[in-house]
């Protein structure tokens, strides 16, 4: 055989071989989130891609076809088998205009909001989407002034400068550990006892992340009863281009901090999967604060076929925290750096299972289960004593507490159209189970961390079980009117359990040699049944092309914690008879862009909460209970612009500044204590403003913020004059700035650095009533830190 005749069979040969290929080509859209059911090539054939957006292409091919319903069509003509790993596709201006306002506002801004219909969810009234990918800041030790700058009307306990716990409120609710918000992660719940004890004590890395969620008004009916709604964590994909995608961020900053982020991520043909692990330690802005925290996550996941995908994910946090304690106000004054406290510890162990399964029904129906489960603990160490007494050195209280809990939710959206019209209905369904122990008695009288029981089987304080069971029904429906207007209803259904079963331990005490005389244990069972239905309504109606004005009206509820009422503090009693919050929240608002780079949102808002629960003086002491009916109204304006896209489109830089206020009017309309009505609700600060400039070119930006909060109390009194163990009183204003650089030298490397609290104010934002105080806790002073990170990945 001659070599021309061997050279056309190979040609022949190889050519068949590449016209045979396929070649994996992913489709997303503006917000990166996968594009189903498209028409390819001659705009015949349809093929669907798969649930994460990937579908196979013959790799000979010289131009592609791409029409999606909704969507500008895409087309392309390339050299045989050169195609993109990925093609991006923008809503038409004829599809949703909230979703053609928040890509047009991503492409510039790293902040922006959900479009009504997304996934298996609705999404109306408030709600904001936080690009981690585009924002500045303290990502390593995850900065909450940073992170919601520009969320308005959101208070912030900022005395965990390592960004180990949250603690975060609006519109006037408590920050406590994010209790009034529902924490999620990926969709599915991250608090102690969603009911029972919402408490969040473990915080998703921000380095890990490639969007927070927040949704109040009706839309968050779908997913619980909290006052402050939905705050859903959302966790960067696995690289669909790569077999492996390594991701590795190394921070050091002063106070002893450093930091460490590990992750990798990939694809191979149906498989995907990511892992991280993140190490964060330091000694802390003040002696002994000492912290280290170690967090690890699993994620794996599997596409059965072009219309199902299961996924499977595990979550480990481990930190343990020594804490310096509380100050009274002439420590304070003093000197804000000194501690009281050497031998008050705590730690945390948090460990959740999720099972994802997204089934696409077809083009227009979607199915979505997820369950979750978690076993976790948590231990508090140390004398719980008033801050103006000194530690005996004696034995140290203990209080360890255990969450257990399951749960699953199934939900179905489904778009339909009515003549010219169309719409989304969303129905679901959960289950949820829990199960908290709590157990108080003393321990050692060392200075170690030796989390054990001087007496384990018979605690000297209390032993409780506070089981928990929820069951719901919801339904979200939105319609639109035409191309202008849209009106969504919700409606909920719960059915909640809690109940205490357990004993305590009451002491007579001699009083003057302070011996005891007699000991009495009470046994205790409670239990506790109520059928919550919650409703809500909303409306928007575009007044323009870029600009619409909205209205959503939403019942809430909140059940009260039987593990509060048996945990003893000598700083504050608990009112054994506290009840059940209820109340609702109303909004007007009114958004969009005037012009392509000037965005402005303006909203008011009414909260009613009933039975609110609170902190007040009591015969000497402080106590919580219900101190009565408060109302909550004000005004939130945020605005962002780019002045220099708004001289030159074409420029390839930008300098963008915004301005994110809040005014919050609150009272006690209704008590039984008279003198407390119409007094302020307590950590409710009447102004919160937010304002920053950022640089930025193609690698590098720079952006400084300010952050101010205007004086506010600590209790239901409005004491003034601070209490001499420091746990009621006022709240200072303060004023912080903070400075953020970010530079990328190439693909694979990148360098941050910044300074937080650039001026370096001494303030506080909080009086503890008890861990980690009691009394005040001072915010952390000037802080810098410096991250490189290096990617790589193999095809």
């Amino acid at each position: 055989m001659g070599r021309s005749t061997f050279a056309i069979i190979f040609f022949l040969f190889g050519s068949v071989s590449v016209y045979g290929q396929k070649c994996a080509l992913t489709v997303l859209n503006e917000l990166r989130q996968p594009v189903t059911h498209i028409l390819l090539f001659d705009g015949i054939s349809r093929k669907a891609t798969s649930l994460s957006g990937v579908f196979e292409i013959n790799c000979a091919a010289d131009s592609l076809d791409l029409i999606a319903e909704g969507y500008d069509s895409y087309g392309l003509n390339v050299r045989k088998g050169n195609f993109p790993d990925t093609i991006i596709l923008f809503h038409s201006s004829k599809a949703i205009d909230e979703v053609t306002i928040t890509k047009e506002r991503l492409l510039y801004f790293d902040i922006g909001y959900l479009p009504p219909l997304k996934g298996v969810q609705i999404v109306t009234g408030t709600s904001s989407i936080i690009q981690l990918e585009k924002h500045g800041g303290a990502k390593s030790s995850a900065n909450p002034r940073e992170l919601f700058a520009k969320i308005p009307g959101l208070n912030i306990w900022e005395s965990d400068g390592a960004g180990i716990q949250m603690g975060v409120g609006g519109r006037g609710l408590s920050p406590n550990r994010a209790a009034n918000f529902n924490m999620r992660q990926n969709g599915y719940d991250i608090s102690a006892d969603a009911l029972g004890y919402p408490e969040s004590y473990y915080t998703p890395p921000l380095e890990a992340l490639q969007s927070v969620e927040i949704i109040r008004g009706s839309a968050s009916l779908q997913y619980g009863t909290q006052f402050g709604g939905l705050m859903n964590f959302v966790f960067k994909d696995p690289n669909p281009n790569s077999k492996l995608d390594l991701t590795f961020r190394n921070t050091v900053g002063n106070m002893g901090y450093y930091g460490n982020f590990t992750r990798i991520s990939g694809t191979n043909k149906r498989w995907s999967y990511q892992a991280y692990y993140q190490l964060k330690t330091g000694n802390g802005w003040r002696p002994n604060n000492n912290f280290t925290q170690h967090q690890g996550f699993a994620q794996f996941s599997y596409q059965l076929n072009e219309k199902q995908r299961v996924r499977l994910e595990y979550t480990k946090m481990y930190y343990l925290a020594q804490q310096p304690g509380g100050l009274t106000d002439k420590q304070f004054e003093d000197d804000p750096m000194q501690s009281n406290r050497t031998r008050n510890w705590f730690s945390v162990d948090w460990n959740i299972l999720a099972l994802h399964y997204d089934f696409q029904i077809n083009k227009s129906l979607l199915f979505n289960f997820r369950s979750f489960g978690m076993i976790s603990e948590r231990n508090a160490l140390g004398f719980l004593g008033k801050i103006n007494q000194a530690d005996p050195m004696g034995d140290r209280d203990l209080i360890h507490g255990t969450f257990k809990n399951a749960g699953a939710e199934a939900r179905l959206m489904k778009q339909y159209e009515v003549g010219q019209s169309r719409g989304g209905l969303l129905l679901g369904a959960r289950f949820y189970k829990g199960q908290t122990t709590g157990i108080q008695g003393l321990a050692s009288d060392g200075s170690d961390a030796d989390f054990t029981y001087n007496h384990p089987d018979s605690p000297e304080n209390s032993a409780y079980d506070f089981p928990s069971l929820n069951t719901a029904l919801f339904a979200e429906n939105i319609f639109f009117l035409g191309p202008k207007w849209t009106v969504n209803t919700g409606f909920r259904l719960d059915y909640i359990k809690s109940a205490a079963n357990g004993s305590y331990k009451q002491y007579v005490i001699h009083e003057f040699t302070l011996d005891t005389l007699a000991i009495k244990t009470h046994e205790e069972s409670n239990s506790l049944s109520r059928i919550v239905p919650l409703a809500g309504f909303g409306s928007a109606y575009k007044i323009s092309k870029r600009t619409s004005i909205y209205t959503n009206f939403c019942m809430n509820y909140r059940a009260v914690n039987f593990s509060d009422i048996r945990v003893v503090n000598p700083n504050v009693i608990v009112d054994s008879a506290i009840r059940d919050e209820y109340g609702s929240t109303t909004e007007l608002g009114w958004r969009g862009f005037l012009g392509k780079y000037f965005y402005i949102d303006v909203a008011g808002f009414y909260i009613f909460y009933g039975n609110k629960i609170g902190i007040a003086p009591y015969e000497a002491k402080k106590i919580r209970t219900n101190i009565g009916d408060a109302r909550n109204m004000g005004v939130e304006f945020f605005t962002e612009f780019d002045i220099l896209k708004m001289v030159s489109d074409s420029s390839k830089c930008g300098l963008s500044t915004f301005i994110n206020f809040s005014y919050i009017n609150s009272m006690y309309i209704r008590s039984r204590e008279a003198n407390y009505v119409g007094n302020s609700v307590e950590y409710v600060s009447p102004i919160i403003l937010r304002s920053g400039i950022k640089f930025r070119t193609e690698k590098f930006q720079v952006q400084v913020q300010g952050s101010y909060n205007a004086e506010q109390y600590s209790d239901a009194s409005n004491a003034y004059i601070p209490s001499g163990d420091a746990v009621i009183g006022l709240v200072p204003e303060y004023f912080v700035f903070d400075l953020s650089t970010r530079y990328t030298i190439n693909k694979n490397f990148q360098l941050e650095g910044g300074i937080n609290n650039l001026t370096n104010e001494i303030y506080f934002s909080r009086r503890a009533t008890a861990y980690p105080g009691p009394g005040i806790l001072p915010s952390d002073g000037r802080y810098f830190y410096l991250t490189l990170q290096i990617q790589c990945n193999t095809k």
